[in-house]
């Protein structure tokens, strides 16, 4: 396979084409680098990846800032756990890259919290032009004077000296998703007349000095990677004009070139496809973008973007569209994806859905990163890559087939105990097969596919179509019982419930029922907004009533925003702020802008939360011992809850 043919970086040899791509973890503490941090990576490492990147090292801490958290490396007190931490990659075979960043404007963001400049310590940011970032809450920045500019490209250059001191074998600079870096070579962040701005040549001067810089400081031979946009907005580089920086790169001695995309902002456009493509988006949709670059330079040129598949991957580097891959969140899901790959076990993969719900949601929110499939992420140094198997073997029974169950039975069966599972359908997944009615969320297959190969390898003894009771429970006689028996819709007090024929989203979802051309929706959380998809892919006439300021309040914007410009596709009509009063034979009274407002609708659907399905669990918890619930029929809550649950009490058993 190609993936596994050795590629040069500059004089660095890599022993495969595999990068694991930089993404923030808000593991760091204080700008220094943690235990952690250090496991963290470590195991993407042991996993087989041939080179590793480190997040951003902030060369000027706090104001260059691109979260609450980041790593810094503006003072040598950070180079003694930067050194553990590349000497940890090192010693798995890997080799380490510092990115070095600086956020900009970016760093402006005012936190939801408390208001106030969380990022930057409540200094104002810095920028090449008054010009805000466009995204909600970022405040204006301060223009850099030419002296500022100079000192900053002093910083790369002493950052660049302390990460060769740290032990990191390759530098890379941050110029893509619109941070410092790319906030100057851009006509869309830059309107300087001096200098450092206005034409291209003038624009690229900020760069191409801090690389100058950065071979003064470590030597000409010093191996880096440039990380640039390969596609900018309205208003940004052209296609033209993102050749010729690479061009330009390469001339200044520039030895990679990781084609990314993104600026950091909501862009509520239907051709938007942000840093971290989501569920939907097709795989490796941005890596024409690299095809565009490697037809013009003759570095080694990097795809990156939703490359989640060994196939895919290898088709791309033997059509010659990029020279190395770059796995982000798929490492994430999954650290020995390089490794599984070269012994041809794609099937025993974990797989990334793209969902970005504990990546790229917690980043958000200011919290350190997760996975919804892996909730071992960020807890190796806690917990090793297998459970430690136990010594007290116990005859475990699971109810329940959902993703709570899954995990559940993989864990405990890989600590050595005897797993029988009990699903009453007559497949796996739960509601995960609700979830993949949309024709965006097909990838969830691949976490049921994914399961059903692990639970056939563990020897856990699967039995569908069984209905579970206590007496049959009680029968069984199961050293310990795990609940994992989901959740019911909630039925709101709502007058006139009860007077007519109402559906609720599972049931839609689940038995396709029939229902008429015009339909009112109650509840717009993701999955009102998901049946309401549905429905509209049908050609029904939808509308979602919200009471809220805002629909899908439980999305994060990655997957949010395509799926609301499908729905606005469909015609979807989307009521925030709006309650539901009565519920009559021709539809929905509601409460609307402080006046009472009829919708007109064939079929009312419920999607107005749920409430746990915990009849076993109080019929049994007197009778047997040793009793844990996972999921929703615990606590209603999302597939990334019920999956780290099942993780936590077959860790716990």
């Amino acid at each position: 396979m190609k993936l596994f043919e050795p590629i040069k970086i500059g004089n660095k040899e890599i022993k495969n084409r595999i990068v694991m791509s930089p993404m923030t973890n808000h593991f760091a503490d204080n700008g220094f680098v943690t235990e952690r941090m250090i496991e963290f990576y470590k195991t993407r490492a042991r996993g087989g990846a041939g080179v590793i990147t480190v997040e951003d090292g902030i060369i000027d801490y706090p104001i260059g800032n691109n979260c609450e958290n980041p790593v810094s490396i503006d003072n040598d007190k950070y180079i003694p756990m930067l050194k553990k931490l590349s000497t940890a990659i090192k010693d798995q075979g890997a080799v380490p890259v510092l990115q070095l960043s600086h956020a900009g404007r970016r760093a402006g963001r005012l936190s939801r919290a408390t208001g106030c400049l969380e990022v930057t310590r409540n200094r104002l940011p810095v920028a090449p032009s008054v010009l805000a970032h466009p995204s909600p809450g970022h405040v204006v920045p301060v223009p850099l004077r030419v002296e500022e500019i100079q000192s900053i490209i002093e910083k790369f250059g002493q950052a660049a000296k302390r990460a060769a001191a740290a032990g990191f074998e390759m530098i890379g600079i941050h110029c893509a998703h619109m941070y410092l870096c790319g906030q100057f070579l851009s006509p869309w962040a830059n309107q300087r007349k001096d200098m450092y701005g206005g034409s291209l040549e003038n624009r690229l001067r900020f760069v191409l000095e801090i690389i100058q810089r950065i071979q003064d400081k470590v030597g000409d031979d010093f191996p880096l990677i440039c990380r640039m946009n390969g596609e900018e907005p309205e208003g940004g580089n052209s296609l033209a004009e993102i050749q010729e920086i690479s061009r330009q790169f390469e001339k200044a001695g520039v030895n990679a070139l990781h084609i990314s995309v993104g600026f950091g902002t909501v862009l509520w456009e239907k051709d938007f496809i942000p840093a971290e493509a989501s569920t939907g988006m097709p795989e490796g949709c941005i890596v024409h973008l690299a095809e565009n670059i490697k037809q013009v330079v003759s570095i080694p040129v990097i795809a990156v973007n939703k490359i989640r598949h060994v196939d895919f991957a290898e088709k791309v580097l033997q059509e010659n569209r990029a020279d190395m891959i770059a796995l982000g969140r798929a490492l994430l899901a999954d650290p020995q994806w390089p490794q599984k790959a070269l012994e041809n076990r794609p099937k025993e993969i974990r797989p990334c859905i793209s969902c970005c719900q504990g990546c790229v949601k917690n980043l958000i929110d200011g919290l350190p990163i997760t996975c919804l499939i892996n909730p071992h992420l960020g807890r190796e140094k806690e917990i090793k890559i297998d459970p430690v198997p136990t010594e007290d073997s116990k005859n475990i029974l699971i109810i329940g087939g959902g993703p709570g169950g899954l995990k559940t039975a993989t864990t405990a069966a890989k600590r050595g105990h005897k797993v029988t599972l009990w699903e009453k359908e007559n497949r796996l997944g739960g509601l995960m097969h609700l979830a993949q009615k949309s024709r965006r969320k097909k990838e969830i297959q691949e976490i049921i596919d994914y399961f059903d190969t692990q639970l056939h390898q563990l020897g856990v003894a699967v039995v569908l179509n069984r209905e579970a009771e206590a007496q049959k429970i009680m029968e069984f006689n199961p050293d310990v019982l795990v609940l994992a028996t989901g959740s019911k819709p909630l039925i709101p007090d709502i007058k006139g419930i009860n007077k007519v024929d109402l559906k609720t989203a599972p049931e839609v979802l689940r038995n396709d029922l029939e229902v008429g051309p015009k339909v009112v929706i109650i509840g717009g959380g993701l999955v009102g907004l998901e049946t309401a998809e549905y429905l509209a892919e049908k050609g029904k006439e939808v509308t979602v009533i919200e009471m809220l300021a805002d629909v899908a309040l439980d999305m994060v914007i990655t997957t949010k925003i395509p799926l609301i410009l499908k729905l606005q596709d469909y015609g979807v009509s989307m009521l925030t702020m709006a309650r539901a009063k009565e519920i009559t034979p021709d539809g929905v009274l509601i409460e609307y802008n402080g006046q009472d407002k009829a919708i007109r609708g064939d079929t009312v659907i419920l999607a107005a939360g749920s409430r746990p399905d915990n009849k076993l669990y109080n019929e049994l918890k007197n009778k047997i011992q040793s009793l844990y619930s996972v999921g929703d029929c615990r606590q209603p809550g999302d597939m990334l809850s019920a999956i780290a649950e099942g993780f936590n009490v077959g860790l716990k058993i």
